[in-house]
């Protein structure tokens, strides 16, 4: 009998995406259970950049495991390739899989398919050392199951050392996917109806560096990727400061397919807390990059990552950090409270903050990001902006919003649905949306914009000359 697995993915795109590439990885031999069907076999995608993401991963196989006792749980990702003895511990678990060892993945979990006693007493632990991956594993994927739009990983790891990070023991050192293989998944998923693809990876800016040739890097992607025919939005995920070349900002500017919006890390305003954070860039250096963005590319949204509380950051350091995000032309922030993470460099760092300054600063960013991206969301009143039209599920009742291509959020007005409707659409149309132009009328209370369709495509010229960019 077919075996039906529910998929749990926790954290960024790169998770998402490799949540993904194991249900290619595991092919039509295992069927993805829907929403309220009872599944055998149950997946968890791990984080493990915060002591708070461990915890969500932790409750819920606690949950998956009190709700379905019979049923056997994978674990996965960041958290099972740091701890995995940790993770199989837990009840209901049954095989942790690293990242080194993902391709092997179908094999491993055809294992829990067999009769009782095909596998030991205890859970099986599948996580070779990190260092073994040693190249990118190429899956071919055509649809992004649960995504409106489609995310195409093209580098994996990182060589960076940053004191507070634990991803380069996690997923190992930069590794990039061949160049045509890129371009064949991004052209596939175009033909298969996605209408924005976001090129993902952990370390963006240092696409290519490891391939044979070394001559196409980031920037020859993204304009090869540009090019191809029927893309209608193409979007960067987080990128580091330094990856951003004056030829990517100009290649955003002139194209109406490159959607205007950067996530640029930046973590802190104090040059002594970035050098003891191993990052290698100053203050002034984000701050010339983010002022070059605004001014060359109006109206670009513009977020960025904070820490709060790093070992040894003292009042004045955050209050430098805070003083570059109000000043500069930044439009959302997520800030994140420290927590050591272990096995990081940081860990056996002195002059630990206290844990309430450190959730008092966390605070403090979070309510001037909710105040910066209110502005920047009012600018757009009374003008148009494309938006990838997304369902939101609010009880039996769907909403129609989306994203516009510089990151602001879109609620449709009285554009609701029943379930059971939309269910039926989503089947027919494969799942794909739309982007629509959207005539903003409101601002929302939580600062979401609201608007109205004045076409049902992308196909007519703008109402303004001062909306989001056409993609004719």
């Amino acid at each position: 009998m077919q075996q039906r697995i529910s998929y749990h993915t926790f954290g960024c795109r790169l998770n998402q995406y490799d949540t993904e590439a194991i249900r290619t990885l595991l092919g039509n031999e295992y069927e993805t259970a829907k929403e309220g069907e009872e599944a055998q076999i149950h997946l968890v995608n791990t984080c493990s950049v915060t002591a708070r993401a461990d915890a969500t991963a932790r409750k819920a196989i606690a949950r998956i495991h009190r709700e379905s006792p019979a049923a056997k749980i994978v674990v996965t990702g960041c958290y099972a390739q740091r701890a995995p003895e940790e993770l199989a511990a837990l009840p209901g678990v049954s095989l942790v899989v690293g990242a080194a060892d993902r391709a092997r993945i179908k094999a491993l979990v055809d294992r829990l398919d067999n009769a009782p006693g095909a596998l030991p007493n205890s859970p099986l632990i599948a996580v070779s050392p990190i260092w073994t991956a040693k190249s990118f594993l190429e899956v071919s994927i055509t649809e992004m199951t649960e995504h409106s739009r489609a995310f195409v990983k093209v580098q994996e790891g990182c060589n960076e050392a940053c004191t507070f990070c634990i991803v380069p023991q996690t997923r190992g050192p930069s590794r990039s996917r061949p160049f045509e293989g890129v371009i064949e998944q991004v052209r596939a998923l175009v033909g298969s109806g996605y209408c924005e693809v976001v090129l993902t990876g952990v370390h963006l800016g240092d696409y290519g560096l490891d391939l044979p040739d070394r001559r196409r890097l980031l920037p020859d992607l993204i304009e090869s990727i540009l090019a191809l025919d029927g893309i209608e939005r193409f979007r960067l995920s987080s990128i580091e400061p330094a990856s951003i070349s004056d030829d990517i900002i100009e290649l955003m500017a002139s194209s109406p397919v490159f959607a205007r919006h950067f996530h640029i890390p930046f973590q802190s305003g104090s040059d002594s807390v970035l050098e003891r954070m191993k990052r290698r860039y100053k203050a002034k250096e984000f701050d010339d990059l983010i002022r070059r963005i605004s001014e060359r590319i109006p109206d670009c949204g513009i977020g960025t990552d904070v820490i709060c509380g790093f070992p040894g950051e003292s009042d004045d350091d955050f209050l430098r950090t805070f003083d570059y995000v109000q000043t500069l032309p930044i439009t959302y922030v997520h800030a994140f409270t420290y927590s050591t993470r272990p096995g990081s460099q940081a860990e056996h760092f002195g002059d630990q903050v206290p844990g309430d300054i450190r959730k008092r600063r966390t605070r403090a960013l979070k309510k001037l990001s909710s105040d910066k991206n209110r502005r920047f969301a009012e600018r757009h009143l009374q003008r148009t902006l494309d938006v990838l039209i997304e369902p939101t599920r609010r009880g039996g009742m769907i909403k129609q919003s989306g994203w516009s291509d510089n990151y602001l959020k879109v609620e449709i007005e009285n554009e609701s649905t029943e379930s059971s409707q939309l269910d039926s659409q989503i089947n027919k149309d494969r799942g794909h949306s739309k982007i629509q132009s959207i005539r903003i009328t409101s601002l929302n209370a939580d600062g979401t914009l609201k608007g109205i369709p004045i076409d049902s495509g992308i196909n007519s010229k703008p109402e303004t000359p001062i909306h989001s960019k056409s993609l004719r």
